[in-house]
């Protein structure tokens, strides 16, 4: 990527980082929340076994700065609640439900009850915080 920007300019890249907040229901405080807690570390325990690094988005800012950018930073935006995370877990579960169950890991049942919960507006469902890096190409 980088030998595709010109010198003096920036480069983006952008990342989830799972494991800096592996809730999905922070605020755990009722069966709902613990459901959908758990399936949350179900579909993380799946994503590792395919070889996914649940922390790559924490890395970035190094990897810009060992590539040779300079001027190198990063924030993290982490929403904890809304519908667009409603949206994403409810296409999220829909999306990876037979892996979870061929995998054993949870059964149709608790799936039907966590997208009844999401469709319910019982949960605030937190996303994994999104880690942006930049840094500039030396000139």
């Amino acid at each position: 990527m980088m030998a595709s920007v010109r010198p003096g300019g920036w480069l983006l890249i952008e990342e989830a980082d799972p494991s800096l907040q592996p809730l999905v229901c922070p605020d755990e405080h009722a069966p709902p929340q613990r459901l959908a807690n758990k399936l949350k570390h179900d579909f993380r325990t799946l994503m590792a076994a395919r070889g996914v690094d649940l922390a790559y988005g924490r890395t970035l800012p190094r990897l810009l700065r060992e590539a040779g950018l300079v001027d190198v930073a990063a924030d993290a935006y982490f929403p904890v609640t809304g519908p667009a995370c409603a949206a994403l877990e409810h296409a999220t579960t829909r999306q990876i439900r037979a892996s979870l169950t061929r995998a054993g890991l949870a059964t149709d049942a608790e799936i039907d009850q966590h997208l009844a919960n999401i469709e319910a507006g019982l949960l605030d469902l937190a996303t994994s915080p999104m880690i942006s890096a930049w840094g500039r190409v030396p000139s």
